[in-house]
């Protein structure tokens, strides 16, 4: 089972997606502004965050051990830095390309925790509660970042 504080972070991890998408949208300049470049900032380092999830697993001694391999061996170490890519590339995009990169870079990763994390974690009842808990804050993050780069797009 997730533990309280694992749940309260991550949930709590969406209040700056919401109000600065709200804030991209809804604000005048220069307050505006601060927060379309604010909200790139913190989504590209959520989306190196999503990454590192699987380097987790892999050094803790007590993780799945049963998996032995390409994804153990390779795979998530390889994975585990190509959101942050990602991630740095949308930052050198105007901010509507950036976000839509990294809304794809959240989608993709949570595809990835979908089908791999089984090989990296044993707990079938904790990875179901974690999975849930991740689609759910992956729709609400990108879900701000669409809309966000939506608004940014029409001025």
């Amino acid at each position: 089972m997730l533990t309280p504080i694992t749940k309260f972070l991550g949930y709590a991890g969406l209040i700056p997606f919401i109000l600065l998408s709200a804030l991209v949208q809804f604000a005048e300049p220069p307050l505006d502004f601060w927060a379309a470049n604010s909200l790139l900032l913190y989504a590209a380092t959520i989306a190196s965050f999503v990454g590192a999830l699987h380097w987790g697993p892999l050094l803790n001694p007590l993780s799945n051990q049963e998996g032995h391999g390409f994804w153990r061996a390779k795979g998530a170490w390889i994975w585990g830095v190509i959101p942050s890519l990602l991630a740095w590339v949308a930052l050198h995009l105007p901010f509507s390309s950036g976000y839509f990169l990294i809304a794809a870079t959240l989608l993709l990763a949570l595809l990835v925790d979908r089908k791999q994390f089984r090989h990296l974690i044993h707990d079938e009842e904790y990875l179901a509660e974690f999975l849930k808990m991740r689609t759910v804050l992956t729709m609400v993050a990108t879900a701000s970042l669409v809309l966000a780069g939506i608004a940014i797009r029409q001025f």
